[in-house]
Order: C-alpha cells, then structure tokens, then sequence
C-alpha cells in the first residue's frame, strides 16, 4: 500500500475501515478498491481519524512483539524480557543492583549485590522481591544497552562511573504494553544501582476515585473543589504513594464535569499516562542541570498561559519557579492541579510558605489555595487466605505476635474484625497481597481554617479541622479497611501508624476557636 493508504485506510478480520474525512484521495481509493476485490465478503466502513488510529495502535499493541523483534537485538529482547515479566507481575519499578568485580584477589562484602553478581528485584504491590541473578557483566550489558540503543533524550555513551537519566523509546514501550518507562542509576560504593519506572498503558483509562479507595465524603469534596472556578490543589505524598494517578482520574473527573468542554492543559515530567480530552506536553530539559531543570518549568508554565487554557496540570512544584507560577495561574481565573512532597496535607503550606518562599498572603488566602490532599497506600489482603485474629494466634509457621503488637492491636483495633495477611499467600494472590489502596486526607480549606493556621499553627488547625470541620485522616480512613478485614493493621501501622491519631490531634476543648 501507499504510504496515504497505510495512514488511512486499515483492514480488520472481517471489514475494512477508511477515514471519513479521507476516502476521496485517489490513492485510498484505489487501495479500498483493490482490497474488496481481494477480500470477499468484506464490508466497507468509515471511521473517524481518531478511531481509526485507536484501532491501529490497538493492534500493533496485540501484534508488535512478533513483528518487531526481529529488528531487536539479542540484549534489546533480554531487556524487554524483564519489562514483560514485571508488567506480568504488577511490578511498579525493576532494579539492576550490579555488584562490584572488585580488585584481583580481595574479598569483601558487597552491599549493592554480591561480589561479580547483579541482583534483579521487582517492586510489587510496594514490596521489592528477588526476581533473578546474572553475572556482574551481564547487568552492566543491560544497563548500557537501554542507555545506547533503547532511550530517547539520553547521552550517547554509558557511563556506569556517574549518575545517568533516560527515558524508554515508544518503538519498546509498544512491544510490552507501556505508557512510559523511566530509567535511572547512580553509582554505589560497590556497584552500579539501576532502578526503571514502569508506566503501564492503561489506554487514557485511569481507575475511578472509588477503585482508588477514597471514601464517598472525600469523593463529594473533590467534586466541589473541580467545580471550582479557580485556585490550586494540591496532592502529597511520598515517592510511589499513587500522586500521579489519582491527578489523571481528577483530571478524567474534571473533563466528565465539564463535558469536555474546557481546555485542559498538562505539563509533566515525563507524562504519565493518557488523560483523555487533555492537551499533553512534556518537559525537555538536561535533568542532570537543576536550574536548567527549573528554568524549563517556568518557561513551560509562562508559555502554557498564553495557550487559552481553563485548567492546568503541572506535574509536580519542584521549586519557587514553579510554585509562583502556579500561584499566577490561579489569580488569573484558573484551576491548577499538581503534586508536592510532604508528609501531610496541611504541611504543604509550610512547604509553600518556607520551602519555595511563597508570600504567605497568597498561601493562606482560601480562594488560592482550594484543595489540599495527602495520600498513602497500604497493601490490600487477598480475600482467600487471609486470616482472622485467633488463626494469626495460633499460626506456628509466623512470628508470635510480641506484647506491644498485641497492646496495640487491642487499643487502637477491633480484634473480632481485623486480619492479617497470609505470608504464603495461595493461587490468587502474591503472597497475601492482591493490590494497594489509598488512605488519604482532603482538606478544602475555608477562611476560619485558613486564620486558625495562621494565628495558631498545624496542631490547633489539624485538631480544628478533625472536631469542627468533620475532616477525616489517614487514621480514620484506614479504619474502614481494618473494620472489613481489607488491610493488616500491623503492615499498615508501617504506613500508617495506629496510634497516629491518639499523637497527634488535641481534645476537642483544647482548640482556640
């Protein structure tokens, strides 16, 4: 076919699909012609461009590992291999850890791995598990093979002597059903550290806020911050806690609410997954220069005003730069979503006010600031063998419980709900896991909670906001999954601790109201 027929016209097993808006170019003419004679019984259809390309890339997703890797080489194949099995295994990261060969003759003890060994390790549902083991030679192979040969925006040469940043090419993130893979290593003591982020394709179809594991209260709240004519929102959280996806499904909500009739514009770093509806754009910069980094966000964000948008997605507030100008945006009549690191929603104002030296006029000023959010995840229990509280008792083949777990447990706990997981797991799950789930904390701030921060500081606000706005914490949201045996309340304490709140919160008429 010509290359106009290749882009415009495809054949399915049993009709043949045209772009409606092209099916009057001779040379696609001439193609459909040409296939309904070959094909007999085919039915001729017209589709839009974008359909048309949906069912394309559908198909090379299905078919593009047979095509394609015979073009791969042998290393290019081992590389994909581990990208499979990983995605196969709900892997969220693969780590390389490759052991130092060490000088001739000297023993020692190798903490990246192990002596002349590369230790392979998925990070699943949270936990990193071993995966596999090759020699010292074979892992830098790989490691230089992805840097050479499979990434974009990387350098040319592998240097296993310094740290090195690459991005996976879509030609591979086709060929195992990936968004987007990141790769990353770092020199170590006794070896080279790898580590590569895997972004499945989820096809522009993220998981609801109820599949997130938010509560129906939280889920109205968020609905009212999107509705929202202006001001920012933003979601905290640790490295791997879910902030990524759950701003693609605010963003799926928000096109939803609007009827997809707003212009919603997305700068990441890289982009993390399809947000149908959305204008998506990624930052290129040389990520080894911070303020190259830096002066890249900020031109993005100035650029992005100027393009007409309703609301804006900036993939994370690295610094002042970044955070001024998401501040700008709001004051000028928009609704801007982004992610920060904190270990709390009310210390993202801290973190504005302190970190990036945003005036605190404009950090405290609820129509800037309308929603602030923190989240974590805790492993879900698989519901086949999970085990009640006397069976976790009289397990042999488990550590017994010590007297402060057994203390806790009956403080902060209801013994006759919770389980535990099963270590061994069964033929459903991974060893007593089957996913993760949100526990989270949404603020929509409001001028008393904005002046009780200002005037008394994080504990008086937090304690406010619990007794007199019916905020719910981490705490109290883990609690639903420990009361319907969803989550083990002594894993989860590691993410959570059970006796958080007890800390943390003031009595109710300790509160300066």
């Amino acid at each position: 076919m010509s290359e106009a027929a290749e882009r415009y016209v495809w054949l399915a097993p049993d009709r043949i699909f045209v772009s409606a808006d092209h099916a009057a170019l001779p040379e696609v003419q001439s193609t459909v012609a040409r296939l309904l004679r070959q094909k007999s019984g085919f039915s001729l259809e017209t589709s839009t461009l974008q359909q048309l390309r949906e069912y394309q890339n559908g198909e090379k997703t299905r078919t593009g590992t047979a095509v394609n890797n015979a073009d791969n080489s042998a290393e290019q194949n081992r590389v994909l291999g581990y990208f499979r099995e990983a995605l196969l295994q709900h892997s969220s990261d693969i780590h390389f850890r490759i052991g130092d060969i060490g000088e001739k003759g000297l023993t020692r003890i190798v903490r990246i791995g192990e002596k002349g060994l590369t230790r392979i390790l998925y990070r699943i549902h949270g936990e990193l598990g071993e995966a596999g083991h090759l020699e010292t030679a074979e892992g830098e192979t790989l490691a230089s093979t992805i840097i050479q040969s499979m990434c974009d925006q990387a350098e040319p040469s592998f240097h296993s002597n310094r740290p090195q940043s690459a991005r996976l090419r879509k030609e591979f993130l086709r060929q195992v059903g990936l968004f987007g893979a990141r790769y990353e290593h770092y020199p170590t003591e006794f070896g080279l550290l790898a580590v590569m982020r895997l972004i499945p394709d989820d096809g522009h179809n993220p998981p609801s806020l109820t599949e997130l594991g938010l509560l129906p209260e939280q889920i109205a709240l968020l609905e009212q911050m999107l509705m929202t004519p202006e001001g920012i929102m933003l979601i905290s959280g640790p490295t791997g806690s879910g902030k990524s996806t759950t701003l693609r499904t605010l963003c799926r909500m928000y096109m939803e609410l609007t009827n997809g009739t707003r212009h919603l514009l997305t700068f990441e770093d890289p982009v993390e997954g399809g947000i149908l509806g959305a204008v998506q754009c990624g930052i290129t910069a040389d990520r080894s220069n911070p303020e190259e980094v830096s002066q890249a966000w900020a031109s993005a964000l100035t650029s992005g005003m100027r393009l007409d948008p309703d609301a804006i997605l900036v993939g994370e507030q690295r610094d002042r730069n970044s955070a001024m100008a998401s501040v700008i945006a709001a004051l000028t009549g928009h609704i801007v979503l982004s992610t920060v690191h904190t270990p709390d929603a009310i210390r993202i104002l801290d973190r504005l006010i302190e970190t990036f030296d945003v005036s605190g006029s404009l950090v405290i000023d609820p129509q800037v600031m309308m929603g602030l959010m923190s989240q974590r995840l805790v492993q879900t229990l698989c519901p086949h063998c999970k085990l009640d509280y006397a069976e976790r008792i009289r397990a042999e083949s488990l550590p017994a419980l010590s007297a402060l777990q057994k203390n806790l447990l009956a403080e902060h706990t209801d013994t006759q709900r919770i389980a535990f997981r099963h270590p061994d797991g069964c033929p459903h799950c991974w060893k007593g896991v089957n996913g993760r789930r949100a526990v989270a904390e949404i603020i929509r701030p409001d001028a008393m909670f904005m002046d009780m921060y200002q005037r008394h500081g994080k504990l008086q606000t937090r304690s406010y906001w619990v007794h007199y706005m019916q905020g719910i914490t981490r705490r109290a949201h883990l609690q639903h999954y420990l009361n319907a045996g969803a989550v083990d309340p002594l894993n989860a304490h590691f993410i959570c601790p059970l006796d958080e709140d007890k800390r943390l919160l003031l009595p109710r008429e300790a509160v300066h109201v």
